[in-house]
């Protein structure tokens, strides 16, 4: 037997999995108007019928006043779907009708009858479920006119598939790799200004999965939650996902532009990215409520918040994914609605692009392998920062420093001899470098090989003769040459 409850409950499961909302409902709320705009389609429940007349009349009423229910919603439906919930037996055939406008009516007497009207298995089983909650509760839930949770309420499959797929990712680099370090990081796709300019575009997009640690992903993944259901049930499933990837993308140019020193990492970017498509959505539906601003700039403050309480993180992508949610909102609403201000926006787009890429290829880069063999070695691991200098060398990304590192370590663990081979091992490569040889101008003369000593450091003051620490070795030396004779 039907109850008031499976009305409800279908209501509730219309508005949750199917992405309708409620746009209309009488006085006793025993029938309500879902509508679906993108679909263009208008479900009307219906509780309580006693004839074939009063379905009939139903369906007549709301076929001669279809111009007024168009001005009223904004958007001319392709179909309309009645579903009378009843105890009453009457004849129930020849009710639909497909021209003017498709029209379909369902009788719901049985729970069954429900069932087999939900248009996909997955939600169908979750409606089937036997849930033990009242009829109240879904009322509540279908007739919330709270703007954050009435988008809370839908079902978001895009945003709960990114927030599983980051954090298998990080479950993996904890039980695996043991930790997130930043050589760890860099190996597995973290976002690099040295690695990208050398080709390794890939890592625009594998950061935007990567996370430092346990608190990084937490504030991540709790923002994704709030602001991709948001965005996920303002656009629509694809949608989100575009924003989020292209707000990441900005994000990360960003970062590039600016940031050449550091692996940067997460998700933030793009999702700061959703929170600058929701306020373009406020922007263009000019729905400026109060409370739905205020509850926003809650929770932005709370992240704002937490950050500053956090190491590593990328204000620049944090501006530049917000940047990109915005102006990619933009560009798709004006697609549909004003062609002019679409080009504008791509090129807009196009613009700060190309000015990304001048900025990240004409900035000097930084070997942020040489950054981190430092930073081993300054930790006393130098038997990972000899690896790392090994890894560089086989990437074919080592330069005169990586040669210059790898010597101080070679000296540090064996011997002076053994740093000096590897020293002139660089030489060899780098001919001109300076910092090699004023490190063996150094190590010849604490040999006391004055002469080879005065060779090497020349040789440092022709590659960089404004070098305070070249010319006073090289006087050094000179007035010991002196002195001796």
């Amino acid at each position: 037997m039907i109850t008031e409850k499976h009305y409800w409950k279908c209501i509730y499961t219309w508005i949750k999995y199917l992405n309708y909302h409620v746009v209309h409902k009488n006085q006793e709320t025993n029938e309500v108007w879902l509508a679906n705009q993108r679909k263009r389609s208008i479900v009307i429940f219906k509780y309580g019928a006693n004839s074939t007349q009063e379905v009939r009349f139903d369906k007549s009423r709301i076929q001669e006043n279809q111009q007024d229910i168009s001005t009223f919603l904004g958007f001319e439906p392709n179909n309309y779907e009645l579903f009378i919930f009843t105890d009453k037996h009457f004849t129930d055939e020849n009710l639909n009708e497909n021209h003017p406008v498709k029209f379909k009516v369902k009788i719901i007497r049985e729970v069954d009858h429900m069932e087999r009207l939900i248009p996909n298995v997955f939600i169908k089983q979750l409606y089937k479920r036997n849930t033990k909650q009242t009829k109240g509760y879904y009322k509540q839930r279908a007739l919330n006119t709270n703007p954050i949770e009435k988008h809370m309420l839908k079902f978001s499959p895009v945003t709960y598939a990114l927030i599983i797929l980051n954090v298998v990712i990080w479950l993996f680099m904890v039980l695996f790799l043991n930790r997130s370090s930043d050589l760890k990081l860099l190996d597995i796709g973290g976002l690099v200004h040295f690695n990208v300019v050398h080709g390794e575009w890939y890592r625009l997009i594998t950061s935007i999965f990567l996370h430092y640690n346990f608190e990084h992903i937490l504030m991540n993944m709790l923002s994704l939650f709030i602001f991709g259901k948001i965005v996920e049930s303002i656009v629509g499933h694809w949608r989100m996902f575009v924003i989020y990837l292209v707000a990441g993308l900005f994000g990360n140019f960003a970062s590039l532009s600016f940031n050449t020193d550091t692996v940067s990492v997460g998700a933030s970017g793009a999702i700061f990215g959703l929170i600058g498509a929701i306020f373009t959505f406020m922007y263009i539906g000019k729905q400026f409520n109060r409370k739905l601003i205020g509850q926003l700039l809650i929770v932005l403050v709370i992240m704002i918040g937490l950050s500053l309480f956090m190491q590593n993180i990328n204000i620049v992508a944090h501006i530049g994914g917000f940047i990109g949610g915005l102006l990619i909102t933009l560009m798709g609403y004006y697609f549909k609605t004003n062609k002019t201000r679409f080009w504008i926006i791509l090129i807009t787009i196009l613009v700060l692009f190309l000015a990304a890429q001048v900025r990240i290829f004409t900035i000097k880069e930084d070997n942020i392998y040489n950054n981190i063999i430092t930073k081993e070695m300054k930790q006393g691991n130098y038997d990972e920062a000899k690896n790392m200098v090994q890894r560089t060398i086989n990437k074919s990304y080592a330069d005169d420093e990586t040669y210059y590192l790898s010597g101080l370590i070679k000296t540090t663990q064996n011997s002076k001899a053994e740093g000096i081979a590897f020293w002139e091992r660089g030489l060899r490569y780098f001919p001109n470098s300076g910092i090699l040889n004023y490190q063996l101008a150094i190590a010849n003369r604490s040999l006391d090989n004055n002469d080879k000593a005065k060779k090497y450091i020349k040789n440092a003051l022709k590659a960089n003769p404004n070098n305070r620490d070249y010319i006073n070795l090289n006087k050094e030396l000179s007035d010991n040459s002196d002195s001796e004779n």
